[in-house]
């Protein structure tokens, strides 16, 4: 079985920044969509898990924004599997016009029991009969972000009922819009931001207010004018919720 997943969209306006272009939340939207669809079409989709009262979560994810496609621009999004682990597997993904990526992207996966919450063995849940490819995208190990912010919270996220999804926590992505929606529009611009890594800790369900922290510092982006800006969401309670990196140009 060839697990690599292509379908070809148009990018419509509700999924369009400011500037007319494939914003960084809409593509985080668009390679979740795809592979929700891909693993449909692998056999292990929503439904098949469900009725095993499982499902799967994203641990990880890291997107490039290369050349973000514009508004009506035709595009094709690809992805496919890597071999997976033991309890987790990275899936990849691109978004092609003429040959060129525009965008690409590597999420990590896990499958989990839906009453305790623990990470299930992938082995006797995915087709043996895949074959994977050995392609990836946004190469290199996911990142470690340490967890010490000594600056005091520069923004605050209220989880309110359009975050939440089929699993009753914070979607994934909203994470990324909340983070986004963190900073007025200018100083997104002028941000920059040409990669997001994010990582996933602790659920945030409708009610809770996350309150983000930042820390900036240097980054080897092959520019002088590189940063890495760290973002750190905290619940209530003082947990950390979620982890993300952005290497920005700006």
């Amino acid at each position: 079985m060839n697990p690599i997943y292509t379908k070809s969209i148009t990018i419509l306006p509700s999924q369009v920044d400011a500037w007319g272009r494939l914003s960084p939340a809409h593509t985080f939207d668009l390679f979740m969509d795809t592979a929700t669809e891909a693993a449909g079409a692998m056999g292990v989709g929503w439904d098949f898990l469900m009725r095993r009262g499982m499902f799967w979560i994203t641990v990880k994810a890291r997107v490039r924004f290369i050349d973000p496609p514009r508004l009506l621009d035709a595009v094709e999004v690809v992805t496919w599997p890597e071999a997976p682990g033991d309890m987790r597997c990275n899936r990849y993904y691109e978004v092609r016009k003429n040959g060129s990526v525009l965008a690409q992207g590597v999420t990590e996966w896990a499958i989990v029991d839906i009453q305790s919450g623990k990470p299930q063995p992938l082995a006797g849940i995915l087709p043996p009969e895949l074959e994977y490819p050995r392609a990836t995208a946004c190469p290199g190990p996911f990142l470690m972000i340490d967890g010490d912010f000594p600056e005091p919270p520069f923004a605050e996220h209220l989880v309110t009922a359009t975050d939440i999804d089929m699993a009753r926590h914070m979607n994934n992505v909203a994470y990324v819009r909340a983070i986004i929606n963190a900073f007025p529009l200018k100083a997104w611009k002028a941000l920059n931001v040409r990669q997001m890594d994010v990582i996933f800790l602790t659920s945030a369900h409708e009610g809770d207010a996350l309150r983000f922290q930042q820390r900036r510092e240097a980054s080897p982006l092959g520019r002088r004018d590189g940063h890495i800006l760290d973002i750190r969401g905290t619940l209530p309670d003082g947990r950390v919720s979620v982890l993300a990196r952005l290497a920005t140009e700006g």
